[in-house]
């Protein structure tokens, strides 16, 4: 027997178990190039991140260069530096490999010496408690770190603690406004900090931990907390 679809078009019953699994293969093809889509368009921003943080630590060295004095060769020489991790980072991230055990807690304090200008000049607080080693290149941990502490100094955080719970995971919390709930689902997108010459953000730090295996994820209304394998 053979019936007709909306349209006026005949069709057989035997075909229908066929037609809904091909609707359901289109879906899922459709799913599929959504996310290949996302995926690029946020590969696409952390490069556009990557390009601008090079390029404003180089006019900054530019401009130290031009002065005369010793101050104006250490701030060049700081943004030098500063270049030179940047690059790692970003190599060390394309390179499939485990890292070796970092201090944690070394790098944390690495971290706080670098914010220390901003630190002290907000009056902020910083608590901390002991860290759980962690397989990732201390580079890449310090980029975490920085990133989350500076990240809660703009916020306007009077205090800001750094701890370790029992199943290893590394929480950032700051007593300032928090994120709004809205907010929450897109926190993680293009975003940059200003202090610390951090200028990567969230995004880099969510980059950095899911291609190491790991996570990272907001608890309202301000912590960030994050794992690593």
């Amino acid at each position: 027997m053979t019936y007709l679809d909306a349209y006026g078009d005949g069709f057989s019953p035997v075909r229908v178990p066929t037609m809904i699994a091909w609707a359901r293969g289109e879906e899922l093809l459709v799913d599929e190039l959504a996310g290949l889509a996302r995926a690029y368009a946020e590969s696409q921003a952390l490069i556009s991140l990557l390009a601008h943080e090079l390029r404003t630590r180089l006019k900054v060295t530019e401009r130290a260069l031009s002065f005369a004095g010793e101050n104006g060769l250490e701030i060049a020489r700081e943004n030098t530096r500063t270049v030179q991790k940047l690059v790692e980072t970003v190599l060390e991230l394309e390179r499939d490999r485990p890292g070796e055990p970092t201090d944690t807690n070394e790098a944390l304090l690495r971290v706080l010496h670098d914010l220390r200008p901003d630190i002290e000049l907000l009056e902020a607080e910083i608590l901390t408690g002991e860290l759980p080693i962690l397989r990732l290149p201390q580079g890449l941990v310090e980029i975490v770190l920085r990133n989350l502490v500076a990240n809660a100094l703009e916020a306007g955080a009077s205090t800001v603690e750094v701890f370790a719970r029992p199943d290893r995971t590394i929480c950032v919390r700051d007593d300032g406004p928090g994120v709004a709930p809205e907010q929450a689902a897109t926190i993680f997108g293009v975003y940059s900090s200003k202090l610390g010459g951090g200028g990567l953000g969230l995004m880099l730090c969510r980059e950095i931990l899911h291609r190491r295996g790991g996570d990272i994820w907001l608890e309202l209304p301000s912590t960030f907390a994050f794992r690593s394998q």
